[in-house]
């Protein structure tokens, strides 16, 4: 696992002494919101025990690239899938090159702006690549592996129903949500957010007094 798991307070999952807006803007104390959809099952085998696919010595500069990317996309996804990825083959290393390339997980295409620009380390390179995806990857898997990365009780996170992969914006928005529940008492579902390593939760932070919807 690489990160330390969260929370840990008073029945479970630590609640958040907050409110937003006036006191005509939130529930009452005690509310409890519709229960989402889907309980998060035990997740699969963690990103971090697969091998991730880099260029081999040797290889052209837009097979580098490529191997690269579906590093970034299995990353993106959290979780293991068929991953490949291809740049144009006019793709070269020299500042100022552009090219879009396609990554797919488990069939979905995804676009990448290339740029190869100045390095910004000192290990005596003078150029790099960088790339950022057009759309976000979410995955069902991801986001339970996440779920168990994290939260001491990971039985009392609810998710809304998420396909097992699917293209969402990378505004942040993904259309997807998770809520905690306490007590039997469901918290305001709160927005799930794609990121370029794995999917970005805030389950936990479910406050005594939610916010309208």
């Amino acid at each position: 696992m690489r990160t330390k798991k969260i929370i840990a307070a008073t029945g479970g999952l630590g609640l958040v002494f907050t409110a937003c807006g006036s006191d005509s803007d939130v529930r009452p104390q005690g509310y409890s919101f519709p229960e989402l959809p889907q309980a998060v099952a035990h997740p699969v085998r963690q990103p971090s025990d697969l091998p991730m696919p880099w260029g081999e010595p040797g290889d052209d500069f837009p097979e580098v690239v490529a191997s690269g990317l579906r590093g970034k996309t299995i990353d993106m996804a959290n979780t293991a899938g068929e991953t490949t990825a291809r740049c144009p083959s006019d793709l070269v290393l020299k500042e100022g090159a552009e090219a879009v390339c396609v990554s797919t997980f488990e069939v979905l295409e995804d676009e990448w702006d290339v740029i190869v620009g100045p390095a910004s380390n000192a290990h005596g390179q003078r150029v790099q690549w960088s790339a950022e995806p057009r759309s976000g990857i979410l995955t069902r898997d991801g986001v339970a592996n996440q779920v168990y990365d994290h939260y001491s009780e990971p039985g009392l996170v609810r998710r809304s129903d998420i396909p097992k992969a699917v293209l969402v914006p990378m505004s942040g928005v993904s259309g997807h949500s998770c809520q905690t529940v306490v007590d039997g008492k469901a918290g305001k579902p709160v927005p799930i957010e794609v990121g370029l390593v794995h999917p970005r939760l805030q389950c936990g932070q479910r406050t005594l007094k939610a916010c309208v919807g």
